[in-house]
């Protein structure tokens, strides 16, 4: 163990005693304490509020029943001197901490001196959730929080590959009716050198296995179905609006909208009645609403500038079953805490009803609602930020606690589709295993 100097000695031997009572100050004679006091300065150091503590890293690993916590120091990798650095000091120690729920307050786990990078905590003593985190300390510096991971040892759940949006190699999108008799999904087939066509097809199903499929239109994606199966819905460019497609008389119409390109999905009200849509640019967002009847869309928020970082984001939302909300992913950034959150807006313009809080920097995204209206699933990168991937939780709508449903490693969601129920107890998501992009269910 390396120390910067005595004071940083006498530090470390208090602290790694101080459980038994045992402190440098009862084994040093009062005398020599003074001329070491005098004469080294070992003292509590004036924080400099502009100096910064240089950070690190967090992975953690579940092996188990343990959490398996590393970390590293961040550094600037540099092509060009000269370089800038993320710090003016280095960590003198690191203070694990934990909470033992989603938004629990933070405890000191372990102090462990500045060559320590590791521990392993038995999940017996914190429970099957853990949120994590590593703070970088100097005494001349204000601390310096790492990123914030939630990991689970919640069992393995059942999971298989889904072949109900059949067998092209790339596939995108994809739905299924309630009674899982039809599934939708699009292609990606190149026509010629730099030309492409995205043909939307309606799969007719038997035992999950597509027996049939029809061309609904040769440039079409992000189809989804009407509550009672009959029809489908999804943005085209070429059209300028949403189609809406009655597959039992195979006819279409329009209902023309502004800035179609900015759409990424639409959501069926559960009486059919509506479709709620988002427009997204790199400068505003807002959420929209317009009947299936015709019409004019309708505004359910004001414009919400990007710039500000609280805004809409583009990504797949979804009308609960009752009617009464409908949920987006929404960037927040309160007191530079950013964040995306799952948000629940109302139908009839009143803004955002309520929102369910998570960690700085997480990112959940793509909630559906289970077709009982009881639980809501969702994609989130609280498992690992840094590395841009995400796991599957669900949370429960009466408790609001979540859990995460874990697969086998290497099956992870894909964050270019949102999770879809087969009933109550089971999901559809999008993953890519080897290189190679798939569709799996998993049973709850």
């Amino acid at each position: 163990m390396a120390f910067y100097n005595l004071c940083d000695a006498i530090r470390v031997f208090n602290r790694t005693n101080q459980e038994s009572g045992f402190t440098m100050k009862r084994f040093l004679s009062q005398p020599l304490l003074i001329l070491l006091t005098i004469f080294l300065s070992c003292k509590e150091k004036a924080v400099d509020p502009t100096k910064r503590v240089r950070p690190v890293t967090l992975q953690v690993v579940v092996s188990g029943a343990s959490y398996d916590l590393s970390w590293e120091p961040n550094r600037v990798v540099c092509v060009t001197s000269p370089c800038p650095d993320l710090a003016d000091v280095e960590a003198q120690e690191y203070e694990v901490q934990i909470a033992k729920s989603e938004l629990g307050a933070f405890q000191t786990y372990r102090t462990l001196d500045a060559d320590e990078k590791s521990i392993r905590i038995p999940a017996s003593e914190m429970g099957e959730q853990v949120v994590a985190r590593i703070v970088s300390k100097n005494e001349g510096a204000p601390p310096a929080n790492s990123n914030l991971i939630m990991a689970s040892t919640a069992f393995l759940s059942q999971s298989a590959y889904y072949p109900g949006f059949g067998f092209l190699e790339d596939v995108s999108g994809g739905d299924v009716t309630p009674d899982g008799a039809k599934a939708t999904y699009t292609g990606l087939i190149q026509e010629t050198p730099g030309t492409y066509a995205t043909p939307l097809y309606v799969a007719t199903l038997q035992n999950e296995q597509p027996i049939t499929k029809k061309l609904v239109n040769r440039q079409g994606a992000g189809a989804s179905f009407s509550p009672d199966g009959n029809q489908l819905a999804y943005p085209s460019k070429t059209e300028n609006g949403i189609i809406l497609y009655d597959m039992t008389t195979a006819t279409a119409r329009t209902l023309p909208v502004a800035d179609v390109t900015r759409i990424g999905s639409v959501a069926w009200s559960p009486d059919g009645q509506w479709l709620a849509y988002t427009t997204v640019s790199n400068e505003e967002s807002r959420l929209w609403k317009i009947a299936t009847s015709g019409g004019s869309a309708t505004p359910l928020t004001p414009v919400l500038p990007v710039r500000e970082s609280n805004y809409i984001r583009q990504s797949f939302l979804d009308w609960s079953p009752d009617g009464q909300f409908i949920a987006v992913s929404r960037a927040r950034n309160d007191n530079d805490q950013w964040r995306a959150t799952v948000s629940l807006y109302s139908p009839d313009g009143r803004g955002e009803l309520s929102y369910f809080e998570t960690q700085p920097g997480w990112i959940d995204t793509h909630p559906s609602f289970s077709p009982n209206g009881k639980m809501l699933a969702f994609l989130s990168s609280r498992t690992d930020r840094l590395a841009n991937a995400y796991s599957l939780w669900v949370r429960d709508l009466t408790t609001g606690q979540v859990r995460q449903i874990k697969m086998l490693p290497g099956l992870n969601p894909s964050e270019e589709y949102a999770p879809r129920w087969v009933g109550n107890e089971r999901l559809i998501f999008s993953a890519v295993v080897q290189g190679k992009k798939g569709y799996y269910s998993v049973f709850l």
